[in-house]
């Protein structure tokens, strides 16, 4: 019979403070849309700053082991700290991906995710999916990247306006094709969606969006345009409980999160410039996740008893900000993604539910900077240098452009 390990408890003064300090600004922020008052507020208050300090004392105080900790009306929480504790609930099947808070917010418009299937069985042919068709090949990908880079401006300001609703059209036409490209009120719908999603069980399914939502959806996807994700769905068998096109809605949500990391990556890029190979390109999109995660919190619920003195169900919540500093530290370091087996934390997440388009992404990514940046200077409006800040807010980040050679 294992070893039984009874974990340190969170006292309750030590609850309140990771409640305040971590827990409710991660929540008002929007865990699946963010709002832009929050992230405002949350930066000029450094809240995962104070976060990150705060884990780093409990941990002086409580040891390595994971902190257990009392929530109401969910039982106890695990807090990791140390990197071999993360890598194992992230590693091992006994923590579930399907946690009752993800389910509870994606369920708002994306029911049959793969994030939030219980069943390991249903879970692995839905991942398999997932993965044949996001590693399909890039080739038609980079002219879509390039057209809608040569849309942003060559003189004048760089705002996140501007920047995301490219990259939205650039995430309209991997995914669905170029007919795609101005269909903004399907996006609108998904948002009014992720939105609801913020609220987790809390707010009820609006139905009516939904459906409007999948029957925009449904029409680009019957379309199978050659050279888009949709088209590679189309033709990729799959068993009816695998449902397909329940998996598209993640893909246009996690490229929504994809355009954050690759527009604090081009403020990076912009106070240490470098080469702008694929390479060094990638290393600093991976860099702005690490530095400022898109997902504040990683989350798993324990599925079978574990070594741990904790009862099935209990919720295991990974705090990327915390994490992807621990060891790595607080500075701009892409060189910790240019080789070796350095372990740098969770960008993309890990173990069996990594992110299975981190490829793509990073692709996309790398490629709007490369074709952006060919032919512009950027000056951006907060220079990231030294021990970087642990909130950086997105949309209020803007760009001086000037074209290069004048």
């Amino acid at each position: 019979m294992p070893t039984i390990t009874r974990l340190p408890r969170a006292t309750a003064a030590e609850t309140l403070r990771l409640g305040l300090t971590m827990a409710l600004p991660a929540v008002a922020q929007g865990v699946i849309l963010r709002r832009p008052l929050m992230v405002r507020l949350a930066s000029l208050a450094d809240a995962e700053g104070r976060a990150v300090k705060l884990l780093r004392r409990l941990r002086a105080k409580h040891g390595d082991s994971p902190l257990l900790v009392r929530v109401p009306l969910r039982g106890w929480a695990v807090l990791p700290l140390a990197s071999q504790d993360v890598r194992r609930v992230l590693d091992e099947a006994s923590f579930t991906p399907a946690n009752r808070e993800k389910r509870g917010a994606l369920g708002h418009f994306q029911p049959d995710a793969v994030l939030v299937t219980s069943d390991p069985e249903l879970r692995d042919r839905r991942r398999a999916l997932h993965e044949h068709v996001l590693h399909s090949g890039t080739a038609s990908f980079e002219r879509v990247i390039r057209e809608e880079a040569a849309t942003l401006p060559h003189e004048g300001v760089l705002t996140w306006k501007a920047f995301h609703a490219a990259h939205w059209r650039v995430a309209r036409r991997i995914v669905l094709g170029d007919a795609a490209r101005d269909d903004v009120t399907l996006t609108r719908l998904l948002d009014r969606l992720r939105g609801d999603a913020n609220w987790f069980y809390l707010r009820g399914r609006r139905t009516d969006v939904r459906n409007a939502f999948q029957r925009r959806l449904a029409r680009h996807l019957r379309r199978a345009e050659p050279g888009s994700l949709a088209a590679v769905l189309a033709g990729t068998h799959a068993a009816p409980d695998v449902h397909p096109e329940g998996q598209v809605p993640h893909w246009l949500f996690a490229y929504d999160a994809a355009a954050m990391a690759a527009y604090r990556a081009l403020a990076l890029l912009a106070t240490h410039p470098g080469p702008l190979d694929a390479a060094h390109l990638r290393a600093a999109v991976l860099e702005s996740v690490r530095l400022w995660p898109t997902t504040l919190a990683i989350l798993r619920d324990t599925t079978v008893p574990t070594e741990w003195d904790v009862p099935e169900g209990t919720v295991v919540a990974i705090y990327s900000p915390y994490v992807n500093r621990a060891e790595s530290g607080d500075t701009y370091r892409p060189e910790l993604w240019l080789g070796g087996d350095t372990w740098a934390g969770v960008p993309f997440s890990g173990g069996f539910a990594r992110c299975p388009g981190e490829d793509l992404v990073l692709f996309t990514a790398a490629t709007l900077l490369e074709t952006f940046l060919r032919e512009r200077e950027v000056f951006p409006s907060v220079r990231l240098e030294g021990a970087l800040p642990a909130s950086l807010d997105h949309f209020r980040l803007r760009f001086a452009v000037r074209g290069r050679g004048l």
